[in-house]
């Protein structure tokens, strides 16, 4: 729903990325440019999680959480739950999904700088 409501359809989301272009530079000789590269449907979350930190730093963060809650639900559908860093990126990007829609909330209510939630309340580094 979320995805459809923002970008139309999911091949329309990962367009915007630079490196799901053909047209994308490729730059350094260490990287072997590979159709598994191209396809790599990781860039998809990725890609949106950098879009959601973005739009955190500017202060969206209704639409950022929304991103990252888009992102949680593509890494939980392709990734290894016994893989432990998998897991961890999965409870990493539900943290800040609660982080932006406290920040959000906190922001409709205009609510003093007292009540501010923190990073820390959510499990995150304060940088």
């Amino acid at each position: 729903m979320l995805i459809k409501e923002h970008f139309g359809d999911p091949g329309v989301m990962t367009r915007q990325f630079p490196y799901m272009k053909s047209t994308f530079l490729w730059k350094g000789d260490d990287f072997i440019l590979t159709p598994d590269a191209l396809a790599n449907p990781k860039n998809k979350y990725h890609g949106l999680e950098r879009l959601a930190l973005q739009h955190h730093e500017a202060g969206e963060w209704r639409l950022a959480g929304e991103y990252w809650l888009i992102a949680a639900g593509w890494r939980k559908n392709m990734m290894d739950p016994a893989d432990e860093r998998h897991v961890e990126a999965l409870q990493l990007a539900l943290r800040h999904v609660e982080y932006d829609r406290a920040l959000a909330d906190w922001k409709k209510k205009k609510l003093s700088r007292n009540a501010m939630p923190y990073p820390s309340q959510f499990g995150l580094s304060d940088d």
